[in-house]
């Protein structure tokens, strides 16, 4: 199971061996309250609604950085408070709630 933890700026893996990753920035793999998360299950890879820097990053399923999307605004592909995200299985179709733009964004 991972959480993301918005007061600490991390995320947090809980299985037999407990992990985590992340601290706070805006460089990659760091995080300002990150809020939503979601997992790929056809790649185990890890998304996350970086809400603070505005983005939405994706791990693999060791923590590793794979790439980011996103930054302030207005504009399709551009953010203002993320907040909740899914990946719809074995498509790469990434939902991500943008909470202030009052809006839903697909991507994929």
């Amino acid at each position: 199971m991972y959480v993301a933890d918005y007061t600490n700026n991390c995320i947090q893996k809980f299985r037999v061996n407990f992990f985590k990753w992340g601290t706070r920035g805006s460089g990659n793999g760091q995080f300002i309250r990150p809020e939503g998360i979601s997992v790929d299950r056809s790649t185990g890879n890890i998304f996350v609604a970086d809400n603070g820097n505005n983005r939405i990053q994706e791990f693999a399923n060791s923590g590793r950085f794979l790439l980011k999307f996103g930054s302030a605004g207005s504009a399709d592909g551009y953010f203002d408070n993320p907040w909740g995200i899914a990946v719809y299985p074995n498509t790469g179709i990434v939902y991500v709630t943008d909470s202030r733009n009052f809006r839903v964004q697909v991507f994929g």
